[in-house]
């Protein structure tokens, strides 16, 4: 089996490298060096922010500390680039460091950093997949994946399809889904429905929910009713009760009463306790009086509404309490 993948990765790396001629980028020896590319559309910011407000998110930009730790290092939901600059430090000329910001964000380092000014897209994109990934896979892979144009999305999608080393097939696709819009949408829908191995297919349920799809809610029931897999089906309840997508808990309900999987069915169940509040409570009480579904059933649909802060489930608990007791 292990050979089986190094030829498949050995034929990948063949088929990239077949097209793509690793750029030669005037790297240093030691120290920082910097240039700025053009990013995909509707790219988010990355930066370092500051300022959290009761823990619901970041108020604004702070200076990120290239040499530090990446706190706080991400992109709030408005802001939105058209640039970013990849920064690599390097020691005896061995790449230690990388990381892809927004151009505008504001950085910092323990050393000069040196600016290359004619460092074109397509030439920084084919410098990172000429790189060595070891210990640096999803820096590289989100960097490449925010560069604009064809060649990473190919790149990406040829790693995401065949690649033998399985979390570089995950990180691919989860990049795909979160920067390549409608088109990086399609691939990870076809490793939901297409690809062999089940930890890709139960991957790509949560990847699917980041995508720019137009088909989350259908290709979520889908790969519950249909997938060979319990676990995928189960992970594919869970990740629709996370859309909040109206009428969620109907394809959920209907799989807790005909999936033969005891796994599945005890996952739809905690699947509806994902739903938006109110509505999850609601759907658990359902389930709780629905003398159709096995005692197990409604006492982990008990169990969920125990867990929650809803003032209806705390009633309805409450409820079933008096009820016993007064037998």
């Amino acid at each position: 089996m292990n050979n089986l993948k190094n030829i498949a990765t050995a034929c990948v790396a063949f088929a990239l490298t077949s097209q793509v001629h690793s750029a030669d980028i005037p790297t240093p020896k030691d120290g920082w060096v910097s240039w700025q590319v053009d990013a995909v559309e509707d790219a988010p910011a990355w930066c370092c922010f500051g300022n959290w407000i009761n823990n619901k998110g970041p108020k604004s930009f702070t200076t990120c500390k290239l040499d530090g730790e990446n706190h706080g290092y991400g992109s709030n939901d408005n802001a939105k680039t058209d640039a970013v600059r990849v920064y690599a430090r390097f020691a005896n000329g061995k790449l230690e460091r990388l990381r892809t910001l927004a151009a505008a964000c504001p950085v910092e380092a323990n050393t000069p950093i040196k600016q290359l000014d004619n460092v074109t897209t397509e030439d920084s994109a084919r410098w990172l997949i000429g790189l060595k990934r070891d210990g640096r896979e999803e820096d590289v892979l989100s960097s490449l994946a925010i560069h604009r144009g064809e060649l990473p999305f190919t790149t990406l999608k040829a790693f995401a399809r065949d690649d033998a080393r399985d979390e570089t097939r995950k990180h691919a696709v989860f990049w795909l889904a979160v920067l390549r819009g409608t088109a990086g949408a399609e691939v990870v829908e076809s490793t939901l429905f297409n690809d062999k191995d089940s930890e890709q297919r139960k991957h790509a349920t949560f990847a699917i929910t980041l995508s720019k799809s137009p088909n989350i809610t259908s290709d979520l029931i889908r790969a519950g009713n249909t997938d060979m897999d319990g676990e995928v089906r189960a992970q594919a309840w869970f990740w629709l009760a996370h859309t909040g997508t109206p009428d969620a808990e109907k394809p959920i309900l209907a799989a807790l009463k005909k999936d033969t999987n005891d796994n599945v069915r005890e996952q739809a169940v905690f699947a509806l306790s994902q739903l938006p509040e109110g509505r999850g409570t609601k759907a658990l009480i359902a389930v709780a009086e629905d003398r159709s579904l096995t005692h197990e059933q409604r006492k982990r649909a008990v169990f969920w509404l125990g867990q929650s802060e809803s003032a209806d489930a705390q009633a309805y608990l409450d409820k079933v309490l008096m009820n016993t007791t007064s037998r």
